[in-house]
């Protein structure tokens, strides 16, 4: 039976410490986890479609599941880093709702935590200290059915540790607006959980029991965008998860995301990722 602590949908891919030895540089990143890193020393450039920022120590910072980004770090960089996948499920991203800082000041407690839960949790450590290592290290994939395996009270202790650092966000966070209208929770969370089913907005109308034109008008206020938009960026997101943690032919990850024709759905995924479903499934590894 389901109990409410297997409710909490998260799951812990990597926490770890790294220092570069060389200036290093990644373009085009989008991944279906969350970002955190907390900067020890040294300096890093991040940038994002809305943001650029020299990353400095002493903060953390976040990079939001699917923003697409790109990170330069010079040689001399020591940081920690919590990699945190959102499994999917009926529940609202905390991303759609409110807007969190890219940067805040971190303090002693966070200095202890990451400390301890990378050295409690080694398993959890990217290997960086040779390029055989890394190109060998587990796929997160592997990954995920590592933690969904851990013993409940280790899932606990992780998800605590999420929480604390998400909160050091969330204290600075602000709502896109003041209150959700209940109307387009509802059609979210049908959308999450009836992926693979044809949608329009008249159907989508039906079920938040408003016309199609209202519906329109709930999403652009809410969500800056029209429900099929979101339907859409809702399937291609379900498809970058699936390809992490999944080995399903892409023909099969079309199908399980709600497109019939896979042509469509690879040239979707390619105009809105920039990478083809393979190609993205290459640079996850």
């Amino acid at each position: 039976m389901k109990t409410e602590l297997e409710l909490i949908n998260i799951c812990v891919l990597n926490a770890g410490y790294a220092r570069t030895s060389m200036r290093w540089s990644g373009t085009g990143l989008s991944s279906p986890f969350v970002r955190l890193y907390y900067i020890k020393a040294g300096c890093a450039e991040i940038s994002m479609p809305d943001a650029h920022f020299r990353a400095k120590p002493g903060c953390m910072y976040i990079v939001p599941s699917f923003v697409p980004h790109s990170i330069t770090c010079e040689a001399g960089l020591e940081f920690y880093y919590l990699f945190v996948y959102e499994r999917y499920g009926q529940q609202t991203d905390l991303f759609d709702i409110y807007t969190f800082p890219h940067e805040v000041e971190a303090n002693e407690a966070i200095d202890l935590l990451f400390e301890n839960y990378c050295n409690y949790y080694p398993e959890l450590n990217l290997p960086y200290q040779t390029a055989e290592e890394f190109y060998a290290h587990p796929s997160y994939q592997e990954y995920v059915v590592r933690y969904t395996n851990m013993d409940r009270y280790e899932k606990m202790q992780l998800q605590g540790f999420v929480w604390i650092v998400g909160s050091f966000f969330m204290k600075h966070a602000h709502k896109r607006i003041d209150d959700i209208d209940d109307r387009v929770l509802r059609v979210m969370a049908y959308v999450k959980d009836n992926i693979q089913q044809d949608m329009t907005t008249e159907s989508l109308a039906r079920i938040a029991c408003v016309t199609k034109a209202h519906l329109g008008r709930l999403f652009r206020e809410t969500l800056g965008q029209s429900p099929i938009q979101f339907v859409l960026r809702t399937r291609i997101q379900h498809a970058q998860r699936l390809l992490m943690t999944t080995s399903h032919s892409i023909a099969g990850i079309a199908a399980k995301v709600g497109f019939n024709d896979v042509s469509y759905f690879v040239r979707l995924f390619r105009q809105k990722i920039g990478f083809t479903p393979q190609e993205y499934r290459e640079q996850l590894k």
